[in-house]
């Protein structure tokens, strides 16, 4: 690998853009008036609802299941410590 320390001498790479006045574009932003703001409230408040109804279905789904596999990992144990006993 080769050491390469930046030039502060050196000429920048690009230059910026100067743009002339009466060129460029006009950007408009709309204010919310209150009934706007409500219903963005509204909208987000049920967006999130669903998806907190979405993840917890995916709980109430995944948590029977990880129940089973800790289980099946504690019968596999016992019956192994069981099984390699000297009779």
């Amino acid at each position: 690998m080769t050491d390469r320390k930046p030039n502060p001498h050196r000429e920048p790479r690009s230059e910026p853009e100067i743009i002339p006045p009466g060129h460029s574009e006009r950007m408009y932003v709309a204010k919310f008036g209150p009934l706007s703001s409500i219903l963005l409230i509204l909208v987000a408040g049920l967006l999130s609802t669903v998806l907190m109804v979405l993840l917890f279905g995916a709980l109430l789904i995944a948590l029977p299941a990880l129940v089973l596999f800790f289980t099946a990992i504690i019968v596999a144990g016992l019956l192994r410590i069981y099984f390699q006993r000297p009779h």
